[in-house]
């Protein structure tokens, strides 16, 4: 089922890109953060839980100017008027709209259930989790499916 549910969060996360943040996305290798490319002084990093058949979380890292420019394509705000609310909304919103979509399209027999999507310092990830590097024309950003 994890494969699954990996498959259609990719899908969820390619459609809510383009569609919502009006960024084609390109799917990297897997990497461990430290690794990826993303820089931890200007990286925000948010996690978001659910259960079901399966339970874990999914986590989104990505750095600020990438989140700068969604939230500014998301909101239609100038760049400069923007806050580091609008930037931890922005990102908080876009990891709810990527599970909710991909947990709507995986065969289930308990319905999905989702928490509420939370900051969280990047500390907080263990040194080894495996990011699956999700590519724009700008920077890229990683994502992270740990099940129970």
């Amino acid at each position: 089922m994890k494969t699954q549910l990996m498959k259609t969060m990719t899908t969820s996360i390619s459609e809510v890109m383009e569609t919502m943040f009006f960024l084609p996305v390109e799917f990297g290798q897997t990497a461990v953060l430290s690794r990826t490319g993303l820089d931890d002084k200007d990286i925000l990093v948010c996690r978001l839980a659910f259960s079901g058949d399966i339970c874990g979380h999914v986590i989104l890292a990505a750095p600020e100017p990438l989140i700068r420019e969604m939230a500014e394509n998301f909101m239609g705000e100038p760049r400069d008027q923007l806050t580091q609310d609008h930037l931890t909304g922005t990102l908080m919103e876009l990891l709810n709209m990527v599970c909710g979509n991909a947990l709507r399209y995986t065969p289930a027999n308990t319905p999905f259930e989702l928490g509420i999507p939370e900051m969280i310092d990047p500390s907080e990830i263990a040194a080894d989790s495996q990011f699956h590097i999700i590519e724009t024309d700008m920077s890229k950003l990683g994502m992270l499916l740990q099940t129970e």
